[in-house]
């Protein structure tokens, strides 16, 4: 099984003004993790959408 963690900042994935940095070791914790960072943008509840763009503009190592 290959591991991949992700890293994800804001300012890629079109926010350039939050320096929101957010790590992950799995696409489901930085789901997570994405859900809880958005609170801040004002967003409770992201759909799927967003989400599946937020993680799509993570670097994946």
């Amino acid at each position: 099984m290959i591991h991949m963690s992700y890293d994800f900042r804001c300012r890629d994935a079109g926010a350039p003004t939050c320096g929101g940095h957010i790590t992950a070791e799995s696409e489901q914790e930085l789901r997570d993790k994405l859900t809880a960072h958005l609170r801040k943008h004002g967003v409770d509840t992201p759909n799927e959408t967003l989400l599946d763009h937020l993680v799509a503009s993570a670097e994946r190592r």
